[in-house]
């Protein structure tokens, strides 16, 4: 089993500003949630399509899709040595990085500096309130469509990833190339596919339910996660069950921090 991070790195984080040569980065919207070892992060540049009533990728014009192709997230496990954070993505929705994801790291109260470590780059960022304590980590198990995921908690804060269906994207080309590719060769529904991985980064909501606030699929930015009702722990099966449009989709419980009540991720809307 992974050890657990040092709690200094747990909680919700918002990027600031990238910098690297060529690059001054302040509008992309990053948000990275770190439970005490699982991982979501969610990388939705500013200038992204709007959903404006829409609600599935065929509704989306092919320049609008190559846009979504920007995308970035990933999931997976974390681990800190030395000063050393190495992100181990075990879900991507963009093909493998040719290098490992390292960085080096300095904490000041919710402030953090990361350095590239194969890579010329330095990230700043902010932890966000309401975000450290409960933590908690679920696995996506048996999925009907085959899907992968990871879902975590941070006390009002709850980020999902589930994996396009099918195996994962091979490295070399960008998702954009292969969009572009797919587009070209007239294989729209191969060009949707390929976009339809699920990332969802939610707010807890006054009135008890999680409210998305950024999402790969913009039509699910400010809708509820799920229907009131729809959520379901076992405590006994540690399963969080969800029911969804055709079939239910579990999680099992992976983690979670001492004295955490996992039911408390079911929130009632």
């Amino acid at each position: 089993m992974t050890a657990s991070v040092p709690a200094e790195l747990t909680g919700l984080w918002r990027r600031e500003l990238i910098t690297a040569p060529g690059l001054h980065d302040e509008s992309t919207r990053v948000f990275w949630l770190q439970t005490r070892r699982h991982y979501v992060d969610i990388r939705v540049p500013a200038d992204g399509p709007a959903a404006q009533g829409r609600d599935r990728l065929a509704a989306f014009g092919a320049d609008e899709l190559l846009r979504l192709a920007r995308i970035e997230g990933f999931a997976g496990e974390l681990t800190a040595t030395d000063g050393v954070c190495a992100w181990r993505r075990d879900l991507d929705h963009q093909p493998p990085a040719a290098s490992p994801d390292e960085g080096r790291y300095a904490v000041a109260g919710d402030l953090m500096i990361e350095d590239g470590v194969h890579l010329d780059y330095q990230e700043t960022w902010r932890r966000q309130p309401d975000s450290s304590t409960p933590l908690l980590a679920f696995g996506l198990q048996d999925d009907p469509h085959g899907r992968r995921g990871l879902l975590v908690a941070g006390g009002r804060r709850l980020m999902e990833f589930v994996s396009r269906p099918g195996p994962a994207l091979s490295a070399g080309a960008s998702l954009a190339d292969l969009v572009t590719t797919a587009l070209g060769q007239g294989r729209r529904a191969a060009a949707e596919a390929l976009l339809s991985t699920r990332i969802r980064y939610a707010t807890a909501s006054g009135d008890g339910g999680w409210q998305v606030e950024l999402s790969t699929l913009p039509w699910l930015e400010g809708a509820r996660m799920w229907p009131a009702g729809a959520a379901r722990f076992d405590a006994a099966a540690g399963v969080l069950e969800i029911s969804e449009d055709d079939a239910p989709i579990r999680w099992r419980l992976l983690d979670a921090s001492p004295g955490a009540d996992a039911g408390f991720v079911a929130r009632p809307d």
